[in-house]
């Protein structure tokens, strides 16, 4: 790991800050005490943090200045209920892994983490020149946001750092030996997703793709009306209505759909309708991850009865 990234002292039972002020909105002179040799020093020779966990402050210091940015894979819980897209996941690495398939891309290759728990963390250099990423917890719809059972950690945030030992597992953070020894930048996929969406760009106009047909079969007449309807809802989402769980929903009802009028609900015909609505919409990550939302919603629905209960 590199150094300069300013640190604070954590409670081994609950992982809380034991020491306040560096919140996203304070200003370097503020949280200068966190990268102060001599404080630092001091808080884990005294007896109230001697044995407290390193907490790595994230969006601080480092090479640049900017800092880190973490991704938290947390493990499922027995209890928990995830989106039908991700209802086999066992972890935020699964969801990872299948976010990483429909963005084309690998599993990216960063400085690594193992938590006590089971999760992980992957380490990375926050984006050299725009807004900083901040911190999100699960899929909240609001970059950065990734998705269920992963938690982003970037400016205001910090996580617990390597070598520091859970008393509850009975085990310590683990850095990965065959990881990389320092955090790399953001993959150019990830970063299209934390960032937020741009809000002066124009929301795109959903262009009929199927003509009335008074006179077609009353499955025709069905599915295309089956097809405006599943762009006219994902065109009207807005943030918080899990817009790429939406997408990839409405690819997959239209795919179960396509055997009774193969001639209006062609994966074609299908793809332009949904691709310009996930877009009017404002989807996170754009055209690339629209498309790989409906191709594998395709896929799934032709598949047949995958969805469940997903909205």
């Amino acid at each position: 790991m590199a150094r300069a990234i300013p640190v604070v002292p954590c409670s081994r039972t609950d992982k809380g800050a034991l020491v306040p002020g560096f919140g996203k909105a304070k200003s370097d002179p503020e949280i200068a005490k966190f990268s102060d040799p001599e404080q630092v020093s001091r808080w884990w020779s005294s007896g109230r943090f001697a044995r407290a966990h390193v907490g790595l402050l994230t969006g601080r210091g480092g090479p640049a200045g900017r800092g880190l940015v973490v991704v938290d894979l947390d493990m499922r819980k027995a209890d928990s209920v995830l989106p039908a897209r991700y209802s086999d996941a066992a972890s935020g690495a699964d969801v990872l892994e299948s976010i990483a398939a429909e963005a084309g891309a690998d599993w990216p290759d960063t400085y690594t983490v193992l938590t006590p728990s089971g999760g992980v963390h992957l380490y990375f250099w926050q984006p050299e020149d725009g807004p900083l990423i901040g911190c999100a917890t699960g899929d909240t719809g609001h970059a950065p946001a990734l998705g269920p059972l992963i938690d982003v950690r970037g400016i205001g945030g910090y996580v617990i750092a390597a070598g520091s030992y859970s008393s509850a597992q009975g085990v310590a953070y683990r850095k990965v030996v065959e990881s990389p020894g320092r955090p790399q930048p953001l993959p150019g996929w990830l970063l299209d997703l934390m960032r937020p969406a741009q809000t002066d760009v124009p929301r795109q106009e959903v262009r009929p793709v199927v003509q009335q047909m008074p006179s077609g079969s009353r499955a025709e007449r069905y599915a295309a009306a089956a097809l405006k309807g599943a762009a006219d809802d994902l065109a009207a989402l807005g943030e918080g209505d899990d817009r790429r769980d939406r997408t990839f929903a409405a690819a997959a009802r239209l795919a179960e759909l396509s055997d009774t009028a193969p001639h209006i609900l062609t994966e074609a015909a299908v793809r332009e309708q949904l691709l310009a609505a996930a877009l009017a919409c404002g989807i996170k990550g754009g055209e690339r991850q629209a498309t790989k939302c409906i191709t594998n919603g395709w896929q799934r629905g032709l598949r047949g009865g995958a969805m469940g209960g997903a909205a």
